[in-house]
This record gives structure tokens, sequence and C-alpha cells, in this order.
């Protein structure tokens, strides 16, 4: 995924993340985006008038083809424009990050404008139309940083999101050392990622349930990669633990001095929350 689209503030500050790194190419779409890329949505009041007043999109996305990571955060009226931007993208695979956010400091009519995007995503995920939602829980990720000062807050849940993405984008698209592979599914197209380590201490960026598939990227240091003889057997037992799940891994070799380890989930279930699951199932 090299193509990064950002709609709304969330969105846009993800994406300007990604763009410090040059595998990327960049656009965003907002109230306050100009220049290169960008195109500026006046701000409305409502989701509807903002899905309304989502023009034509073809000058910014001339140049898009292939596979594409759309960003939103579902907090803001901004998400209602998201299907008719997606559906300016014809021809290109659609990967969707979909940012939950606190719902303790929604107000009700955010609440179930976020509700709203948060099950049809997944729907539309779910039936093919999307190739893939990544879910990401903003105070998941406050649980893997500790305490945050308010500061750079954002900056660094989204320094989180981005930097992790970039590593499994990077070891995805190089040869690894030794792997174990297995092809996703075809319908377990709802996922998260999340970081690890080699005492299999997980971290995952969203609390996913019905797991069916795990992806691990060690990265792990060269040298210990030739003088360790104890790697392979931590590797192989972390994978043991896993109970009714398939687990694929690659390791790869780096220069960093620490090891790090990142992983893909996938389930092929809507991820519905304990609060809203019996009035949505029945």
């Amino acid at each position: 995924m090299d193509t990064i689209i950002g709609l709304g503030s969330a969105g846009c500050n993800i994406a300007d993340c990604f763009a410090e790194y040059p595998q990327y190419t960049v656009y965003k779409i907002d109230n306050n985006v100009y220049g290169k890329n960008c195109y500026f949505l006046p701000k409305f009041d409502s989701p509807e008038e903002y899905e309304a007043h989502v023009g034509d999109l073809s000058s910014l996305f001339g140049n898009v083809l292939g596979e594409v990571l759309f960003v939103v955060g579902g907090s803001g009226n901004i998400s209602g424009a998201s299907l008719r931007v997606l559906e300016q993208l014809r021809g290109c695979k659609i990967n969707l990050l979909y940012i939950e956010p606190d719902h303790s400091i929604l107000s009700g009519t955010r609440k179930l404008q976020e509700r709203t995007t948060y099950y049809i995503f997944q729907e539309y995920a779910r039936s093919g139309l999307f190739e893939r939602i990544y879910l990401v829980s903003n105070p998941q990720l406050e649980s893997v940083l500790g305490d945050v000062p308010i500061i750079g807050y954002n900056d660094r849940l989204n320094q989180l999101i981005v930097s992790s993405f970039h590593m499994i984008n990077i070891y995805s698209n190089n040869k690894p050392v030794i792997e174990s592979s297995a092809k996703p599914r075809e319908h377990t197209r709802i996922s998260t990622i999340g970081i690890s380590n080699l005492d299999n201490e997980k971290s995952m960026f969203f609390p996913l349930d019905n797991i069916k598939e795990v992806k691990y990227y060690y990265a792990i240091n060269r040298e210990k990669l030739e003088t360790d003889g104890t790697l392979m057997r931590r590797i192989t037992e972390n994978v043991k633990k896993e109970q009714d799940v398939d687990v694929s891994y690659g390791v790869y070799a780096t220069e960093y001095a620490d090891d790090y380890v990142y992983f893909v989930a996938n389930s092929s279930m809507i991820q519905y929350r304990e609060k809203e699951k019996k009035s949505l199932q029945t």
C-alpha cells in the first residue's frame, strides 16, 4: 500500500505521518488542507451535508492506481463523506484504516454517527467491497503507550500507528531469512495490527474477537540471528501457544540494536461492542 488517502482531521494527521516516509504518496481531504494532492471540502454541520457536497475527485485521484489505504476517524461528521469518496476509487484495491474514538467523550449525535460508520465499514469489508478493514482503538493505543501527556497526545498515538504499519509494509515486501507462510482466507477481512516481543507479550491496537489468523513479523538483529541458537525454538514455541488460530511468520534480519515483533490479526466476524451487540443482532 503506497497510496494513502486521509479524510478529516484524524485521517489527514495520520496521512501526514505516512508522508514522512518516501515510500508513500499522500492525499488529503478536509476543510483546512491546501496544496498538492489536497481537496478542500467546506465545513458542514452534519454527515448528510458532507455526503451531499463531495464533488468530482477525478483530478485529485487521476494517478491513483492499485492498492490504497483510506484513513478516517469515526468521531467527525466528515466521516459521512467516506462512501462518496471511496466510490470514486473504482478499480483500486481499497484497504480501510478506521480509528475508533473514545465513545465516552462523544455527544449523542456523534455516537450515532460513529456507530453507523463503524458497522457499515465492517459489513462492506466482510462482503468483499473492501480488501480489508483495519480497526484501531484510541483507548487501546493509550494502554499500549502508557501515560501520554496532553501536549503531543495525538502525535504519539499517530506515530505508533504509522510506524507499525510502515514496518509491516516494509517486511511484507522483503525476503525473510526464514518463514512459515499461509495465504489469508478469503473471508477474514476484519483486522487489526499490534506489537509483541520474543516473550510473546502482545499488545493489539484493537481488541479483536474471533481471531482466525495471525501473521508475525520478527525483526531481529542480524548478529543475534547468526549467534543465538535459542531463537528458532523460542519462535516456534510462541507459535504453538496460539489456539485454534492459523499462524504464520517471517524472520527478518535488521541492523537495529533492539529486536521488534509486529503482527496482523484477522477475523471473519463483525466486531460488535458489548453494549450494542444485543440490539444490533436482533
